[in-house]
Order: structure tokens, then C-alpha cells, then sequence
């Protein structure tokens, strides 16, 4: 339900873990970028009741249901960096942030509307030494610079439990802590500024082998007439267990082969990896094959199918559907949430049949 901008100007400026928000003040905190990623901050950031300011270059009626619930909506990123005290920045690739930040001299970008002091975040997933340059320009204004790529899915990013992998020197850092909090309240410190930009890259090309693999797996599973249902619990439970088994699974069965991620966003970060690979000389013999099959993958479902989607390039290959209308059932409420237990991610299935009710139960207990 959508509440109205004066209800939420009442709500109590906290964030999930329930420590106050003192700074930034509501208003002046601004968010570039309102595709997947930037409209599940922006959420986050109006439940905090932080008002923030708002850009994408694709217009102001992309951002128009936030805009309905408290946010405002800046004429340019220069306009949204002169209004803020802390500049979000969540885009699709290197050459987006490069843009939103006005790397090429362009007047309206973020840079030329920063003000000494303020503070740059950013969020996307994007190229190491480019986020490096940024930061030297953005240092070169007095202002201080966040590398906080997040990590752990797009549907816990929403709820305000995702993972942030954070760079930055710690007076800013414990600044922005909170702020960061709204959204990531699980936060890994990765050192020196770039090397957390490294490490989600490497998370995604992990992530891209398992998509890969899956759907090889689970046909032969099915040709060889293993239940899918049980396929997917054992596994679960067994040293092939994976984030990515465990979230993408259903994601199969519904047929949607994950859309909150495309395959263009994992062909990306692929791509990424590879040129930090060709950078220290290390082969790719793995992933320069699966970099292959997502070009394949785009090239016959397009670009905006999900990261999945390698698995329906082996059902297509088979002539086979890997879901039946049973298992469309068993999935068909299936949610999840995560916890971190012993320092692991951890899954936590919701509305599905659990078989391991007993180890469950003593897990829980544990912790």
C-alpha cells in the first residue's frame, strides 16, 4: 500500500537494526541510478523516512512511485549532488557511473556539484582501476569516497539484509555505517578501496560457473528419472550445495530463470573478471567458456533474460522442460530470507515441504 509523502515525513528515522539515522539529514541524501538496484535502496532509504533526492537518465517517471511516497526528483546529477551531503550511485556498468559522474567533463554530472565534505557511495558492481579514478577525482573536490557493492540477492537487498562488501578509511566508513545499514546490515570490511570491488566481481563469476553447471545436472537427473523435488533437497544438504542451487532452483521451475539479475549484468561482471585476469596473467579456462555460453544465451533469448538462463539452453538442447506442472506446484509460494550462522550464508525456505525438519531444529537450537 502506498503511503502518502506526510505520513512518512512521521516515521521514525531508523534503520533495520534500530539505530538512529543522524546523518545525513532527510532530504539530503540523493540516489543515482533507479533501476533494480537503486529502486531497492531508494525504498530502504524512504522507510528510514530520509526523503532522498532522486536521478536516472531515463526520466523522471521511472522514479514516479517513490516520488508518490516522500522522495523528491533532481533536474540532473549535478543538481542532486548540489541538494545532498551523501551521493548514491547504483548503475549497470563502468561506463554508466563514468557518465553519472561526469568523468568526460560534463557540467551535470555528480562531480560538479559535489560540495567539500560530501560523501560518494557507490554501489554498483563496476570496474576496479575506473571506481580508482573516481575516487581521486572525488578526493581532488574534499570530499570522501565508499566502494560498498552489495551481495547476496536482489530479494533480500529489498527486505534490508543484504551483504556489503565495503572499502573506504574507517572515520568515513564508521560515518556511513549506518546509512550503508539500511540496506547491507551485514558488512565485510575488504581493506584498501578497490579490493571490494574485486571480490564481488569474483562472487558473480562463481556465481555464473554454478548457473552454467546447474541445468547439466539437472537434466541428467531427469533423463535418468530422479524426482526433482528430492534432486533439489539432497543437494542441498550435500558438498554440490551452492547460494546459487538454493535460490535458483526455483527459479527453473517457474520458468522465469531468475529475472531480478539479466544475463547481460553476468556477462558484465564476467567480463570484468577477465580483464583483472588478462591484468595478473591467470588462464580462464573456465570462464572464458562460460563467458561463450552467456553470449550464447543472449544471442538466442536476449539480453535481458535472467541469469539462469544457461539452464534453458540444455533444456532447449534436450527438447526437454525440467519443470512439470508438480513441481511448478511445490514452488509456486516459495520464498526465502538468509541468516549468517558460524560466519556462513546461510537459506532460509519459506512456504516449502522441508524434509530435514529434525537436523533443522537442532540447527536452530545451536544457534
Amino acid at each position: 500500500m502506498r503511503a502518502t509523502a506526510a505520513v512518512l515525513r512521521g516515521v521514525q528515522r531508523r534503520c533495520f537494526s534500530g539505530a538512529a539515522i543522524e546523518w545525513p539529514k532527510a532530504g539530503r541524501v540523493g540516489m543515482v541510478g533507479i533501476g533494480q538496484l537503486g529502486q531497492a535502496v531508494t525504498g530502504n532509504l524512504l522507510r528510514a523516512g530520509l526523503q532522498p533526492v532522486l536521478f536516472d537518465v531515463k526520466g523522471e517517471s521511472i522514479a514516479r512511485p517513490f516520488l508518490e511516497q516522500g522522495a523528491t526528483w533532481a533536474p540532473s546529477a549535478r543538481a542532486l549532488a548540489e541538494q545532498c551531503d551523501v551521493v548514491l550511485t547504483g548503475l549497470p556498468r563502468p561506463e554508466h557511473v563514468s557518465a553519472a559522474m561526469g568523468m568526460d567533463g560534463n557540467p551535470d554530472g555528480i562531480l560538479a556539484g559535489l560540495k567539500p565534505g560530501s560523501v560518494w557511495i557507490e554501489h554498483s558492481t563496476t570496474d576496479f582501476e575506473n571506481t580508482m579514478k573516481i575516487r581521486d577525482e572525488v578526493e581532488k573536490r574534499g570530499c570522501k569516497a565508499v566502494s560498498a557493492p552489495v551481495t547476496g540477492g536482489m530479494q533480500i537487498l529489498k527486505v534490508g539484509k543484504m551483504v556489503a562488501l565495503v572499502g573506504s578509511d574507517e572515520e568515513t566508513f564508521e560515518r556511513v555505517k549506518p546509512l550503508i545499514s539500511l540496506s547491507a546490515p551485514r558488512i565485510v570490511r575488504c581493506g584498501e578501496f578497490g579490493h571490494e570491488t574485486v571480490v564481488k566481481i569474483l562472487t558473480n563469476m562463481l556465481c555464473a560457473v554454478q548457473d552454467c553447471a546447474m541445468g547439466e545436472v539437472m537434466m541428467i537427473a531427469k533423463k535418468s528419472g530422479v524426482d526433482m523435488k528430492l534432486l533439489f533437497d539432497a543437494m542441498r544438504i550435500s558438498s554440490g550445495n551452492s547460494f546459487c542451487w538454493e535460490t535458483e532452483f526455483a527459479r527453473v521451475a517457474d520458468g522465469t530463470y531468475f529475472p531480478d539479475f539479466t544475463a547481460e549484468m553476468m556477462a558484465k561482471d564476467i567480463e570484468l573478471g577477465q580483464g583483472l585476469a588478462r591484468k595478473h596473467g591467470v588462464p580462464m579456462l573456465m570462464h572464458g567458456q562460460v563467458a561463450q555460453i552467456y553470449e550464447m544465451c543472449m544471442a538466442k533469448y536476449g539480453r535481458d533474460s535472467g541469469s539462469t538462463i544457461p539452464v534453458k539452453l540444455i533444456e532447449d538442447h534436450c527438447q526437454t522442460p525440467l519443470a512439470d506442472q508438480k513441481l511448478k506446484d511445490t514452488f509456486k509460494d516459495w520464498t526465502y530470507t538468509t541468516e549468517i550462522v558460524d560466519g556462513s550464508y546461510v537459506i532460509v525456505h519459506k512456504n516449502i515441504e522441508n524434509p530435514y525438519d529434525e537436523i533443522t531444529l537442532t540447527i536452530k537450537q545451536k544457534q
